[in-house]
């Protein structure tokens, strides 16, 4: 069989426009210049991470980055094996440089004491990032798309996330090295792509099973959500690019009380003349910083109220090991500070 066009010259009209509006994506949207950078694709052979790995192909060479792809084989199902196998096959047809790597996620759910999903997310993160880590001008890549997106805003709804959080996960992370190229391309957009250049890939079955709150959402929610508003996909993404401008401009306004904050103190000084809202958002901001688990917004509201009525010594805990605790000159905030005090 003829191998799918590479070069925006031998694509299709299609496909080659939607390669075009996600460079201007990337350019004028998130203003990312990929010049001399290392995107490492995390590559499943799925429809996603296929069409973004021809899209990323014909792109690399206006832009002027390298191209990398990675694979982790979870070894959840028996056909794993030979996913990862035509990873490495891809990768060497078009000479790219690649990394494929074999991991126990079920020894690993058992470690974290948590489910098969949520422990090979953390083990495909983990494995990005030492890519990632191991040289300065590498990013990790995702093909999260615009589906992924509305399911990721319907979940955070689910559970309650303040705004702008709310709005999902974000297009570039420039501290982490994160890219999302493809998150305001539908997926029906990516799978069109995809026939268009007559590119095989995989269905995962287990995207399909209800066991997994994300596929809930978008086996049974999310299509409801289209059927009362069909344009639902492009309300989400016009939510999402307002939340990017309304983070921006708390950013913004938390830049000077942010700068007198060291090694997870939080200063009196930072904290006088804020409004309730954005102290909020500073314990959050300064709170993800000391790694994973969600910052909730019950125990944020504890936190200030402690702060409000100058009770020292109060201790807040928050999901994943970190704690706050009010001390008459300001907050401290760190990992496994103590046990709460009975009655708080």
């Amino acid at each position: 069989m003829p191998q799918p066009a590479t070069t925006l010259q031998d694509m299709p009209p299609a496909a080659a426009r939607l390669c075009l509006r996600v460079e201007r994506f990337l350019l004028d949207e998130l203003g990312f210049a990929p010049r001399g950078q290392e995107l490492i694709l995390a590559y499943s052979g799925g429809a996603d991470s296929s069409a973004l790995f021809y899209l990323l192909m014909a792109l690399a060479p206006r832009l002027g980055f390298k191209l990398s792809l990675a694979h982790l084989d979870h070894a959840l199902r028996p056909e794993s094996g030979l996913e990862a196998h035509a990873a490495l096959a891809l990768a060497q047809t078009h000479g790219l440089e690649h990394y494929i790597q074999r991991t126990d996620t079920a020894a690993l759910a058992r470690t974290l004491k948590t489910g098969a999903e949520e422990a090979g997310r953390e083990a495909r993160l983990r494995f990005l990032r030492g890519l990632r880590d191991a040289a300065p001008r590498r990013w990790m890549v995702f093909a999260h798309q615009l589906d992924d997106l509305a399911e990721d805003m319907l979940m955070r709804l689910l559970r309650g996330t303040g705004w702008p959080a709310l709005a999902g996960m974000t297009a570039l992370d420039r501290r982490q090295r994160l890219l999302r190229p493809l998150l305001m391309t539908s997926r029906a957009e990516v799978e069109d792509f995809l026939r268009g250049l007559g590119a095989p890939w995989l269905d995962d079955p287990m995207n399909r099973e209800n066991a997994f709150l994300r596929n809930r959402v978008r086996l049974d929610i999310l299509p409801l959500f289209l059927r009362e508003n069909p344009s639902f996909l492009k309300t989400m993404a016009g939510l999402h690019r307002m939340a990017r401008l309304d983070a921006g401009l708390f950013q913004s306004l938390l830049r000077p009380a942010a700068a007198r904050v060291q090694d997870g103190f939080i200063p009196r000084a930072a904290l006088q003349g804020l409004d309730k809202a954005l102290r909020l958002r500073l314990y959050k901001m300064e709170l993800d910083k000391l790694g994973r688990g969600q910052v909730l917004r019950p125990s944020l509201l504890r936190l200030d109220q402690a702060w409000e009525q100058k009770k020292s010594g109060a201790l807040i805990q928050f999901p994943g090991g970190k704690s706050a605790r009010v001390e008459a000159d300001g907050i401290r905030l760190a990992p496994n500070l103590g046990k709460e005090p009975q009655g708080f």
